[in-house]
């Protein structure tokens, strides 16, 4: 095999050679390769893709393709891929998209399994966020499958990418995931029934692949795969797909009937519009509570404090019943009040945490929802992760080979049992290949009790621990009195008409509307309810001496 960077040169337009540095292929199929190049000029990292040379040489195909991607590269919307520019020479093409962070969906599903419930509500919002904003300016996708999902790694946000550009498709049939029989363009394993058998397809046929993608990340199969292109076609045509609520037990039933709807086989019977999918989705709550990333982060130090606060009472009662037995009196005390001041300075820094949230304006009610949401998170992970089949059998195997380790360390233990020679009453001389079994049986056996307690199904010890104390009444405690002691420290007493809500991520913001008899006021986020003085009317400024007061309190540095 050559070099694929010097095959990427020899492809590429001679004006981008100058303009872009290619790292290194990131993908590739029927529609071509895809690069991680970086602009030189902006020096940005890009997505270079270069199409096949069908593109380039076809005059009619070409000028369709640049029609549709010019259409594309006018949208401008977070849950869409950019389109930066497209460039072209006699023999070849290529365009530039904006470089998303992360991977596929299908890379995702394959490294992963199958999604949880609330990661695939997530993948729908904003897929279907994506598709009604380009409905809307009259695109249809036609090509949504796994492969054209990305998801970001640093915000778990959907992004959609080729739109525009399967609309121009008119590839062999034997080009990886792209077929054209007759008019048929598209993914067979994500085609909806209009677009098989070439009739009009409009927005409601995105909304067919969206569905069978959220059955795909919910099972981490094709709802319809496997065959030639004609046989999934013609299953496209007329095989009806079982309720996702059979796929996924767990499935809440309003997610299941959504799905459903999606995948039925007659555009009628779907949902009308992008807009009307979501619509449902917000009405049924299925949408995990946004956690603003403040109150995940104090989650983060309440967990590590509980942990610290263990280690602390098993190590301390072992110390002191240890070295009192050898050398009595305050002695076997010292080692303790050295770790008692590690363990106070790390609930100190968990207090000024708390203080900090409160001069953000959060209540304690708001830190306690939030840190039952983070674990409520972290059981629908694992709930997803029981349905996964792979998943499964790598457990039997790790508990396999741990119960197979524990007899090998009896055995390496008695070993060195047998081995040893007797020098004294009570003492015995132990050789080196005898140290080296002990020291082995006791590494395996260790090996052994994480693997068996450790299980990707059951909530770890940490997290029950979290549990008991931290959403129980010392963990609001805590937290009441860290924040009162803040708010006294600033001067600035908790208020109970301000409401806060911080978005997890900007490219959502719903506005929350005000309580009857309120004027709300956004600063900085934060959604204020200001009550009116006399009659309906509120003066202008009273209110901008609200909102001064609000910026001083929320920017006024944490303590501690």
């Amino acid at each position: 095999m050559g070099d694929p960077m010097s095959d990427v040169a020899v492809k590429l337009p001679p004006g981008l050679q100058g303009r872009y540095r290619v790292e290194r292929e990131v993908g590739r199929g029927g529609m071509g390769a895809v690069f991680l190049a970086v602009d030189l000029r902006l020096d940005r990292p890009v997505a270079l893709k270069v199409l096949p040379p069908e593109f380039a040489t076809d005059v009619a195909l070409r000028e369709r393709f640049l029609r549709e991607t010019r259409t594309a590269a006018s949208f401008s919307h977070p849950n869409i891929v950019p389109v930066h520019s497209v460039e072209e020479d006699a023999g070849s093409l290529a365009f530039v998209m904006g470089f998303v962070e992360g991977e596929s969906l299908a890379a995702r599903v394959a490294r992963t399994g199958p999604l949880d419930v609330r990661s695939v509500v997530r993948l729908l919002q904003d897929v279907a966020y994506a598709l009604a904003y380009a409905h809307g300016r009259g695109v249809v996708h036609r090509d949504i499958k796994p492969d054209n999902i990305m998801i970001e790694r640093a915000t778990g946000r959907a992004l959609v990418m080729d739109f525009g550009i399967s609309r121009s498709i008119v590839q062999p049939a034997e080009a990886q995931g792209l077929t054209r029989i007759g008019e048929i363009v598209g993914t067979p394993e994500y085609m909806s029934p209009e677009q098989a058998s070439a009739d009009h397809v409009d927005g409601r046929s995105d909304l067919y692949a969206l569905g069978l993608v959220a059955l795909f990340a919910l099972t981490g199969r094709a709802p319809i795969g496997g065959g030639s292109t004609q046989q999934l076609i013609v299953r496209q045509l007329t095989e009806v797909l079982p309720p996702a609520a059979s796929l996924r037990p767990d499935l809440p039933p309003a997610l299941a009937d959504a799905i459903d709807r999606c995948v039925a086989k007659a555009p009628d019977e779907r949902f009308a519009t992008a807009e009307a999918l979501v619509e449902a989705i917000d009405s049924a709550q299925l949408a995990a509570p946004e956690i603003p990333l403040p109150i995940r982060l104090f989650a983060q130090e309440a967990a590590t404090l509980g942990m610290v606060l263990s280690f602390f009472a098993v190590i301390s009662w072992v110390i002191v019943a240890t070295l009192s037995r050898l050398t009595g009196g305050i002695d076997a005390w010292l080692p303790v009040m050295l770790l008692m001041g590690v363990v106070l300075t790390r609930v100190l820094q968990a207090r000024s945490e708390a203080g900090r949230l409160a001069a953000a304006g959060f209540t304690v009610d708001h830190v306690m929802a939030g840190m039952r949401a983070v674990v409520e998170e972290r059981a629908t992970v694992r709930a997803a992760v029981g349905t996964s089949a792979a998943v499964r059998k790598r457990r039997r195997r790790t508990v396999t080979i741990a119960l197979l380790q524990l007899p090998v360390a009896a055995l390496f233990a008695k070993l060195a049992l047998d081995s040893r020679e007797q020098v004294g009453p009570s003492s015995y001389r132990v050789g080196f290949g005898a140290t080296t079994l002990v020291v082995t049986a006791l590494i395996l056996t260790g090996v052994s009790f994480v693997l068996l307690i450790r299980s990707p199904f059951r909530a770890p010890i940490g997290e029950r621990l979290f549990r008991l104390v931290w959403l129980g009444p010392f963990g609001r405690a805590f937290v009441r009195g860290a924040m009162r002691q803040a708010g006294k420290a600033a001067g600035s007493p908790e208020s109970s008409a301000t409401a806060v809500r911080v978005p997890a991520a900007p490219m959502v913001a719903r506005t929350p509307a005000p309580t009857p008899g309120t004027v709300a006021v956004t600063v900085t986020g934060h959604l204020v309810p200001v009550a009116p003085g006399d009659g309906t009317d509120v003066r202008l400024d009273r209110i901008e001496a609200r909102l001064a007061a609000i910026e001083r309190a929320v920017t006024r540095p944490g303590r501690g």
